[in-house]
């Protein structure tokens, strides 16, 4: 699809439900095209069409994303590829929680795999389309839980218990915004990280452990945001991208992250093991 002047596009994984949703639903007078990239297409057409209703004159199309299969990433990514000339604004939103140990399809441990993993190989594909825009952008939601946890070592397909390996999901989620920043800003990208609050959605919860997650869910309500509240931080990064370049943000307000959460060498080390995992030949290389 050829931009026309002025024509502006947004790519959004996750946000067929809570803060994804809620992002889109607050975004959908910003842009001219919004792409869906879900894993239920079925739920992804139902939005579309919430979408449209609202917005007569925006564009949504929804391509399927799997992002715990690699096959699923590069598939979708592949057809934006071969169908839109530029993307101007790409926001790594999905995210998962799992309270019981699962694999994606490719046998990495399901929360470092769908929250990294699958969002860096589509980062990466997405490049070039990215960097056609004029002012190219990309929001990562990340999340304070990166505090839990240092990356150790085998983060990949590592054990560990849910929080240390949510955490280590969102560490390595956190890195990956610093190096987007260091190789890219002097091309024109800006990128910023967001953390979005506590939010009460349906992140986490599974058939499995539907039982354990709604008590937890209740013990800790009070304290959770609306999903509203918890994509404003995303919202305000898409419409302010030079204020918040480069930034950990929350509700406005820069993030320092502790000193494991900057350091220049477990970055690289996870940044280099992630190219040689994936098959890469180099760091976004075009």
């Amino acid at each position: 699809m050829k931009n026309n002047m002025g024509y502006k596009t947004l790519a959004i994984t996750g946000a067929t439900s809570g803060i994804g949703k809620a992002t889109v639903e607050a975004l959908a007078n910003d842009f001219d095209e919004i792409i869906l990239l879900a894993r239920n297409v079925v739920k992804a057409e139902i939005l579309k069409k919430d979408l449209k209703k609202s917005n007569l004159m925006l564009k949504v199309k929804v391509i399927e994303c799997n992002l715990a299969s690699l096959a699923s990433v590069e598939k979708a990514a592949l057809y934006i590829q071969e169908n839109y000339d530029e993307i101007d604004c790409l926001i790594n939103n999905a995210g998962v929680v799992s309270l019981s140990k699962q694999e994606t399809t490719d046998g990495y441990e399901l929360m470092m795999g769908t929250n990294y993993l699958g969002h860096y190989l589509l980062t990466h594909y997405l490049m070039p389309v990215l960097m056609h825009s004029k002012e190219p952008q990309i929001v990562i939601v990340s999340s304070n839980a990166y505090q839990f946890t240092t990356l150790k070592s085998n983060y990949f397909k590592g054990k560990g218990n849910t929080m240390n390996l949510y955490g280590r999901s969102k560490l390595a989620t956190l890195y990956f915004m610093q190096e987007l920043h260091e190789q890219f800003s002097g091309q024109g990208l800006s990128v910023t990280a967001v953390h979005p609050g506590a939010v009460s959605t349906n992140l986490g919860k599974t058939k499995q452990n539907e039982k354990f997650g709604n008590l937890v869910y209740g013990i800790f309500k009070p304290f959770f945001l609306t999903p509203e509240e918890g994509a404003e931080s995303t919202v305000m990064a898409v419409r302010n991208k030079e204020k918040y370049d480069g930034m950990y943000m929350h509700a406005g307000k820069e993030i320092i992250p502790k000193v494991h959460g900057r350091s220049y060498y477990a970055r690289k080390r996870l940044i280099g093991d992630t190219i040689y995992e994936l098959y890469l030949d180099g760091f976004m290389e075009r």
